[in-house]
């Protein structure tokens, strides 16, 4: 893989990027030496451009330039994600129209091109340090598989079960991978549109937080939840009853009736939520009632599912 002596340093940069928070890390010989988000640098909260600054800091916080790296890794897989929305697309045709011609030209400027705009931007920084640029060996990981990397490899364990659930990687929503030595291997995997990280995004839409950022909120509202209310119970039920399914095997199923993040461009159904919940979705604006708490909790308490793979 790597073309250095076996003496040489090896430095990896990894690269998250056109999503949300997006950061760089460098490690050193395997070892992490630098990491930051770019957020930290442009003020712009959970900033999700090509992280620029968090690579030129990276690079001189090591005292090394591009030339220095032998690797540059991105996060995931950008033309399996792809596969994943044309074929989610043609699933759900003509339902998805609208938002399939907001979403395609996104990912022909940035996504499918990722390799030519990545280089592009590691020539712009090594333009500052000066000398020829040599494009460094550029690599995909899979998406679940570097949330599982980030976990393990800078543990102190020689040897784990891993778990990872989000909102959705290429096709992967929750996995459960072996970790031993250097070896991590994926076991089983959930697969969209089933996710728990969905689930509880779309009521943090329908209680009035912004998705991919008022999570915490959503879970800091719950204690605010009664206990000992009706509603509680109601809305625990309607949950598991009408919205997900949990499997045998601790695996979900999701209702996709209730949901238009397939096809759609929200996250949920607004009419049938409001009509299942007997309350229409929380504006930002709107006060905020008892029971939006209990909802809250309900899926706070809900969403502890246990995801056992056999």
């Amino acid at each position: 893989m790597f073309s250095k002596k076996e003496n040489e340093d090896k430095y990896i940069l990894g690269i998250s990027a056109f999503y949300h928070d997006s950061g760089a890390a460098l490690t050193k010989n395997g070892v992490v030496v630098a990491a930051a988000h770019e957020e930290r640098f442009t003020r712009i909260k959970q900033d999700s451009s090509f992280p620029v600054n968090a690579i030129k800091f990276c690079l001189e916080y090591s005292s090394i330039d591009i030339s220095k790296l032998d690797a540059v890794v991105f996060y995931d897989k950008p033309f399996v994600k792809f596969e994943r929305l044309l074929e989610t697309y043609y699933m759900f045709a003509p339902e998805g129209l609208r938002s399939f011609l907001s979403a395609i030209p996104v990912w022909i400027k940035e996504k499918l091109f990722l390799k030519e705009l990545i280089n592009k931007e590691l020539k712009k920084i090594q333009s500052i340090h000066g000398g020829e640029y040599v494009r460094p060996q550029l690599m995909f990981s899979q998406h679940h598989l570097s949330h599982a990397a980030s976990a393990f490899y800078p543990s102190p364990y020689k040897e784990a079960a891993i778990l990872t659930i989000d909102g959705v990687g290429e096709w992967s929503t929750a996995s459960i991978s072996y970790g031993n030595g250097k070896q991590i291997k994926m076991l089983r995997e959930m697969r969209f549109p089933n996710s728990v990280g969905f689930l509880y995004s779309s009521f943090t839409y329908f209680l009035g937080f912004k998705v991919n950022s008022g999570e915490y909120k959503l879970m800091g509202l719950a204690p605010y939840g009664n206990v000992k209310s009706e509603n509680l119970k109601r809305y625990k039920d309607l949950i598991l009853n009408e919205i997900v399914k949990v499997k045998d095997d601790g695996s979900i199923w999701l209702n996709q009736n209730y949901f238009e993040y397939c096809a759609g461009l929200k996250m949920i159904n607004e009419k049938k939520w409001n009509k299942l919940f007997g309350f229409n979705r929380k504006k930002e604006e709107d006060v905020l009632q008892q029971h939006h708490c209990d909802l809250a909790l309900a899926i706070q308490q809900g969403s502890c599912f246990k995801l056992r793979f056999n």
